[in-house]
């Protein structure tokens, strides 16, 4: 159970058939002078790092919908975990028994890029690696600490705009995979990436960013993907920054004084650099709330930087540049924007921008539209509930779970694994599943 990696040795845990190495760093703590700047490369430790247990979540407020969430994927606390500005950290799950050149699928989380964790519920990873899966999930900075987007959080040479950098940690990530996953037996030129809700909104936006070329083969977008996804936003600067001096007012400095003074701007820099974290959570916590009250919309979205996303999302699709790689990407029957009144795919925002992206890609794509009714209350195919399927983690579920939940997990499962592996998620034994093409919108309806 000990590797070695670029940076030193870790030592990993057996569970369940797996060895799993958790809280893996792959990156410095973005902390002091690090706050508001890119992921910067680990240093090399001395002697064996033991990955036994989940690192630090980011720091976050929780979610509109946090009732619902909280008994539906937070109600376990062997999975909860205390937030820190320290929460750059992996987890990879490998077969029990040694191989080598698996293929690898990495998980973004989801959470309106404001909370969740790598290691949440229903992430066990059990099922996936079994059927010859390496699989890794990924905390990333979030709120105001990942994707707030301001002038006085430039650096020049580095990050000019300053922002986004919830997802330079996850390309952080994923470039640490692919250095280091052949330690672990896997295969560094067969790397998948798949995220849900804001994790998918996020590799969507990577999957037009120049740095992402060449380092994954394919890609899973689950209720977050999708050309012109009544979700996703591509934030131009300068909407972004007025979200910025809502921090700055909550750290008790005026609105846009930092424009006409220096004393001001320096006060403001000092106040976003140096305020000790257990000073400026309460303070992001109110920046938060204030952008709800103000019907300001997400207050922490990706942003049209110039650097990592050069240009709206959407017309960058257009263009044709997004990653010419296949796509597996689909949305759920009562998913966030379905119709109250008799959801189906014919009235669903998001199957259609998940249909119009499969158009526009020149590799194949995969559209699912996801229906299971699930047993325990009346939320039916709610935002996420596809989660549960895909990771096979039923057991950890709270719902009164029949045999048809655990068979159309089994198909899911055996889907994904299928397109992680050869970017096709058809095998022996499952209904086929047709790209979807102008001359054949096929989607495939798992219910």
């Amino acid at each position: 159970m000990i590797i070695t990696t670029k940076y030193g040795k870790l030592e990993g845990v057996r569970e369940r058939g797996c060895t799993v190495y958790k809280g893996v760093p792959y990156a410095k703590p973005p902390v002091g002078a690090l706050r508001w700047r890119k992921p910067q490369p680990l240093d090399a430790w001395e002697g064996v790092l033991h990955a036994d247990h989940f690192g630090n979540k980011s720091v976050q407020f929780g979610n509109p919908m946090d009732t619902f969430y909280k008994k539906e994927f937070y109600s376990n606390p062997a999975f909860d975990l205390p937030i820190s500005e320290d929460c750059l950290y992996l987890n990879i799950w490998t077969p029990e028994k040694r191989a080598e050149k698996l293929p690898v699928a990495i998980y973004v989380h989801g959470g309106a890029f404001m909370g969740g964790a790598g290691s949440n519920l229903p992430f066990v990873c059990d099922a996936l690696v079994k059927t010859g899966l390496i699989v890794v999930t990924v905390n990333y900075r979030l709120g105001a600490l990942g994707f707030l987007c301001h002038p006085l959080l430039g650096v020049p040479g580095e990050n000019e705009a300053g922002g986004n950098f919830g997802l330079w940690d996850q390309l952080a990530a994923i470039t640490w995979v692919k250095e280091n996953i052949a330690s672990f037996g896997g295969d560094p030129d067969n790397i998948s990436v798949f995220g849900q809700s804001a994790g998918a909104m996020s590799l969507q936006a990577l999957a037009v960013a120049p740095q992402m070329r060449g380092l994954v083969q394919r890609m899973a977008l689950q209720s977050g993907g999708g050309y012109r996804n009544p979700l996703g936003e591509y934030r131009a600067i300068e909407k972004a920054e007025t979200f910025g001096d809502d921090v700055l007012e909550a750290l008790g400095l005026p609105r846009e004084a930092w424009k006409t003074s220096e004393e001001a701007r320096k006060e403001a820099v000092r106040a976003l650099w140096e305020t000790p974290e257990e000073e400026l959570l309460p303070a992001l916590g109110k920046a938060v709330g204030m952008a709800f009250m103000q019907r300001k919309g997400m207050p922490y979205v990706p942003v049209v930087d110039g650097e990592l996303i050069t240009d709206d999302g959407n017309r960058l699709i257009e263009q044709g540049s997004a990653l010419p790689i296949p796509y597996l990407l689909g949305c759920n029957g009562d998913d966030l924007t379905a119709s109250k009144e008799g959801p189906s795919p014919e009235n669903s925002p998001m199957h259609k921008a998940n249909m119009e992206y499969a158009r526009r890609m020149e590799k194949p794509c995969y559209v699912y539209y996801f229906d299971r009714k699930l047993p325990g209350d009346e939320a039916g195919a709610f935002h996420s509930a596809e989660l549960w399927y895909v990771f096979g983690s039923l057991d950890y579920c709270w719902r009164p779970l029949e045999a048809h939940d655990f068979a159309l997990s089994q198909e899911m499962v055996a889907y994904w694994s299928n397109f992680f592996k050869t970017g096709d998620p058809n095998g022996e034994g499952l209904p086929p599943w047709r790209p979807c093409t102008d001359a054949d919108p096929f989607y495939a309806l798992l219910k």
